[in-house]
C-alpha cells in the first residue's frame, strides 16, 4: 500500500516539475550547476520517495520468504528477473502505447492490486485506490509542450526514449522538438537544410548512392533524392521523428521556404531562394536504426554519407564525433566519396569543436570547412572530406552544377556558379590543424565531448554570431588547398589565377558580411532597413561583385522602394549597377525608371 501511494506521490510531483524547475533556478545562479540541481530535484520528487519504499518491501519480502524457506540469493535472482523485465514492459510497450500518464498510473494500480484481502479492511487501501482513480480520470495528460501565444501542437508521439513534437506558431512556422528542448528544425530552414545535401552532393561528380544519418524534419535527405539520378538511404534512430517528418516534407512540396530562423543579414540572403526540393519519393529509404550501428553493419558503399548535425549536449550524441565512428564512416566511402559532417555552431563551445575538429582530422587529414549558410542566428559548419583527401577539379565541378539532375534551378538555393558553391568555404586543411592545436582527441574510450559539450547548453558563453564571428577569426583558406583551377586549362595560368583572386574576394566579402550582420536589426520599413545596411552591402559589393548574398538583399529593397519612392530607387540602382554592371536585371531596372 505504501509503495503504491509512493508511486502515486512521484508521479504526481511530475504535474508540478516546470514549477519546481523555475523555483531552483530562482534559487541559484544560472550555470551548469543550477541545472543539474534542478534536474536532481525533480528525479529526487520523481523517485525519491518509492525507491525508498521499493527498497524497504523487498528487504520485508526477502526476510519473509527466508523464514518460509527461500534463500536470498533466489529472492535476489527472481527480483533481478523483474528489473530486467520492466525496461522492455514499461518503457518500449506500454510508455508508446498508453502514454505516460496512462503508464505510471497502471503501476501504483498493480501495488493496489497485490495487496492482501486481509489489507482491504484498512482505510488506507481504500484512500490509495481511490486517489488513482481521482488522478486517472481528472488530471491532464502528462505533456509537456510549450506553445507559443496563437500556436497549436500539429504533432505529439511518445516513444520508448524521447516525446517528438511538432508545434507552430502563429505565423503558421512549424517546429520539430525532441523532449520540448532540441529543435531538429523547422518549416523556416527549409532552404538551410536542402542546402546541407545539395553542397557536398554537388562536390561529388558523379554521386549515385547517398547515406544521410539522421533524418530530423526529412527535408535535408528529400532534397537529394529529388535528384533523379542517386538512391539515398537514412537512418534515423527515433521511429517518432520519422513519421513527423512527413509534416516538413509536406511544407517543402508546397514550397513555402525562406531562412526566418537565419537572422540579421545572413536571414536576409536566406529570403531571396525559392521553394525548397520535393518530398521523400520512391528514391528514398529510410531506416529505423542507430546510426553508428547503421554504419558498422551495412556492407553498403556510399558515393556520398551526410551526418546530421547532431546535438553534441543530447545523450549518445558525442558518440556520433568520434574517431573511431569517423573510421567506420570512411570504410562505407566509395574511391572518391565525400563525407560530411555537419555541426551545429549555436549548441557547440569551441573548446569542443576543437575536439571534434581534432578526431575528424586524425582520419582524414585533407579535410576542409565550410558554412551551410551565413546565417548569425543558428550557424551551422560542415567539416568535408572529399576526392580521397586530394583537391576538387574545377572543370568538373562546373560539369556537375551544368548537368545536375536536380528538378529545380540551383539557384534557388543560393547555388548559381561556382564561386556560391565554395562559397561556405572557412577552412583549408592545415587551417584546421592549427585550429585543433593540441586538443584532446574524442574516442570511444575517452569520450570528452560527451562531457565538455553539455556546459553551453546550460550556461552560453557568447551569442551564436558572436562564437561564428571568433571562429573566422581564427580560421583562413587558400584556394589552392582546395580547388585545381589549373584544370580548367593547363596552358593558362594567368586564367588560373585570376579565378583564384575571384575565389579569394569572394571568401573575404562573406567575412565582412557576416561581421556587418552583427549589428543589424531586421525591421519590415524598408527605408530603415536601408539606413542599416546599404553601405555595409555595398562595401562588401566592393569587394567582391560576385557575391550575390550582399546583392540580392538591396536589389529587393530597391524594388520595394520603388512603390514609394522612385527617385530613391533610382539613386540605389545607380549604385548597384555601378558595384556590379555585369546584372542585367539591374540595369534593365534603371531604364525602366
Amino acid at each position: 500500500m505504501l509503495l503504491a501511494l509512493s508511486c502515486l506521490i512521484g508521479t504526481g510531483s511530475l504535474w508540478a516539475a516546470a514549477d519546481l524547475l523555475g523555483l531552483v533556478q530562482r534559487l541559484l545562479e544560472p550555470g551548469m550547476a543550477a541545472a543539474l540541481a534542478a534536474e536532481a530535484t525533480l528525479a529526487l520528487a520523481a523517485f525519491g520517495l518509492p525507491t525508498f519504499v521499493m527498497g524497504a518491501l523487498f528487504s520485508h519480502l526477502a526476510s519473509q520468504a527466508g523464514a518460509a524457506g527461500t534463500g536470498f540469493g533466489r529472492a535476489l535472482g527472481i527480483n533481478t528477473l523483474g528489473a530486467a523485465a520492466a525496461p522492455l514492459l514499461f518503457g518500449v510497450v506500454l510508455l508508446p502505447w498508453w502514454g505516460a500518464k496512462a503508464a505510471l498510473l497502471l503501476v501504483a494500480a498493480a501495488y493496489v492490486a497485490l495487496l492482501s484481502r486481509r489489507a482491504w479492511f484498512a482505510p488506507g487501501a481504500w484512500a490509495t485506490a481511490a486517489v488513482a482513480a481521482a488522478v486517472a480520470l481528472w488530471a491532464p495528460p502528462l505533456v509537456f509542450v510549450d506553445v507559443p501565444e496563437g500556436g497549436r501542437i500539429v504533432s505529439y508521439r511518445e516513444g520508448a526514449t524521447a516525446a517528438v513534437s511538432v508545434v507552430e506558431d502563429a505565423d503558421g512556422v512549424a517546429r520539430l522538438r525532441i523532449d520540448n528542448r532540441q529543435q531538429e528544425g523547422s518549416s523556416a530552414s527549409l532552404l538551410a537544410d536542402s542546402r546541407q545535401a545539395l553542397l557536398p552532393l554537388l562536390l561529388h561528380p558523379a554521386p549515385q548512392r547517398a547515406l544521410f544519418l539522421g533524418l530530423g524534419t526529412g527535408v535535408t535527405a528529400s532534397a537529394a533524392a529529388a535528384d533523379a539520378t542517386l538512391q539515398v538511404d537514412a537512418a534515423e534512430l527515433l521511429p517518432e521523428v520519422i513519421e513527423a517528418s512527413a509534416h516538413f516534407t509536406r511544407v517543402a512540396e508546397d514550397g513555402r521556404t525562406g531562412d526566418k530562423a537565419g537572422g540579421a543579414l545572413g536571414g536576409m540572403a536566406g529570403g531571396s531562394f525559392g521553394a525548397a526540393a520535393s518530398g521523400p519519393s520512391r528514391r528514398l529509404r529510410v531506416v529505423a536504426a542507430d546510426a553508428r550501428r547503421f554504419v558498422r553493419a551495412t556492407e553498403a558503399r556510399y558515393d556520398v554519407i551526410v551526418s546530421d548535425n547532431f546535438h553534441p549536449a543530447r545523450s549518445g550524441s558525442g558518440a556520433l564525433y568520434t574517431v573511431e565512428h569517423f573510421q567506420a564512416v570512411q570504410a562505407r566511402l566509395t574511391r572518391n566519396g565525400v563525407f560530411c559532417q555537419w555541426l551545429p555552431l549555436h549548441q557547440l563551445d569551441l573548446e569542443s569543436l576543437r575536439s571534434i575538429v581534432q578526431s575528424f582530422m586524425a582520419v582524414y587529414p585533407g579535410g576542409f570547412a565550410m558554412l551551410a549558410t551565413y546565417s548569425l542566428q543558428t550557424p551551422v559548419l560542415g567539416l568535408m572530406a572529399g576526392a580521397g583527401a586530394g583537391r576538387f577539379d574545377l572543370r568538373l565541378l562546373r560539369q556537375r552544377l551544368a548537368t545536375h539532375a536536380m528538378p529545380q534551378r540551383l539557384a534557388d538555393f543560393g547555388i548559381a556558379d561556382e564561386f556560391a558553391l565554395l562559397g561556405g568555404v572557412v577552412a583549408g586543411p592545415q587551417a584546421l590543424v592549427r585550429f585543433a592545436g593540441g586538443a584532446a582527441l574524442n574516442t570511444d574510450d575517452r569520450p570528452v565531448v560527451a562531457y565538455s559539450a553539455p556546459r553551453i547548453t546550460y550556461a552560453p558563453d557568447s551569442s551564436p554570431g558572436e562564437r561564428l564571428s571568433a571562429l573566422l577569426r581564427r580560421l583562413d583558406v587558400e584556394p589552392a588547398e582546395i580547388i585545381d583551377a589549373r584544370a580548367v586549362d593547363a596552358n593558362d595560368a594567368a586564367a588560373a589565377a585570376g579565378w583564384s583572386q575571384r575565389m579569394a574576394a569572394y571568401w573575404a566579402a562573406r567575412d565582412r558580411f557576416i561581421e556587418a550582420g552583427q549589428g543589424v536589426r531586421l525591421t519590415s520599413d524598408v527605408n530603415e532597413m536601408l539606413l542599416q545596411v546599404r553601405e555595409p552591402l555595398l562595401a562588401v559589393l566592393r569587394i567582391s561583385p560576385d557575391f550575390r548574398p550582399a546583392y540580392d538583399p538591396l536589389w529587393r529593397m530597391a524594388a520595394a522602394l520603388g512603390r514609394t519612392d522612385a527617385a530613391a530607387a533610382r539613386a540605389l540602382l545607380i549604385e548597384l549597377n555601378q558595384v556590379q554592371p555585369a546584372r542585367p536585371e539591374a540595369a534593365a531596372a534603371l531604364a525602366r525608371r
